[in-house]
């Protein structure tokens, strides 16, 4: 397995800082936070920098709303300057856990996406069917409150696996550990906040975990990803009513 040193001052280096804020501001210029930060933006970049390469920078608190999409979900807003961080982040440790994920996970990758994972799904049941000449049978299921049950200390011990930064991984703990669900406990947190862009990165890599184990361990051809919501397409209507997992398992 292939191990990463030296992130910490590639992601905080004033460069990377200043192009996750080129990329965060798209689209966002007109909203009041977002002008009030440009407005001292070399002040507030430099300002990040410094607070990061001392290790004082601590991340702030979220805001919170609801959204339908189309089900009602909380989310988490975090201050410009975090989510400019997000950015700085995700462009440095993204394309080392990229190459790791399946090519039937759909959710927030470049190229990915709900169409392209509809289409592949499309083509699975077409193959399956030989074109609609056969039965085909679909399992679809989801991971009850997902994002609010993420396990910190496992999410921290897969990304150990592969950064051996401890400053990288000083400031993965402080992201991570920056929000705690209401399912969170007096030992142990857990949850991602739904609106970080560190967050979806965070969810494909955990779910990776899950992935391979449906891939390489049940041996499931035709499956499906996307966050938190998985399907999976057989020939055999027993095979996906629970049965089947174990002659999966056992073959």
């Amino acid at each position: 397995m292939k191990t990463y040193s030296g992130l910490f001052n590639i992601i905080v280096s004033l460069e990377n800082l200043f192009s996750a804020w080129d990329v965060f501001k798209k689209g966002k210029q007109t909203r009041p936070d977002v002008q009030r930060f440009e407005w001292h933006l070399e002040e507030n970049i430099f300002k990040l920098h410094r607070e990061l390469k001392n290790k004082t920078y601590r991340h702030g608190p979220y805001t919170g709303f609801y959204i339908k999409d189309p089900k009602q979900r909380h989310i988490h807003k975090a201050t410009v300057r975090d989510r400019i961080l997000h950015h700085a982040v995700f462009s440095v440790i993204n394309p080392m856990f990229e190459p790791t994920f399946i090519s039937s996970s759909f959710s927030c990758r470049v190229g990915y996406g709900t169409h392209r994972g509809v289409e592949v799904l499309e083509k699975m049941v077409r193959k399956i069917t030989r074109n609609g000449t056969r039965p085909c049978y679909v399992l679809k299921c989801d991971i009850k409150k997902f994002f609010d049950t993420v396990d910190h200390a496992i999410l921290f011990s897969l990304l150990r696996k592969r950064i051996t930064d401890e400053n990288a991984l000083w400031l993965l703990k402080e992201i991570i550990e920056s929000f705690c669900s209401r399912y969170s406990t007096l030992f142990e947190c857990k949850g991602l906040p739904i609106g970080n862009l560190t967050s979806q990165l965070f969810a494909n890599i955990y779910m990776n975990e899950f992935d391979q184990f449906v891939k390489h361990e049940l041996r499931v051809k035709y499956y499906v990803r996307y966050t938190d919501d998985f399907v999976i397409a057989s020939d055999n209507e027993y095979t996906l009513r629970g049965g089947g997992l174990q002659v999966w398992k056992s073959s």
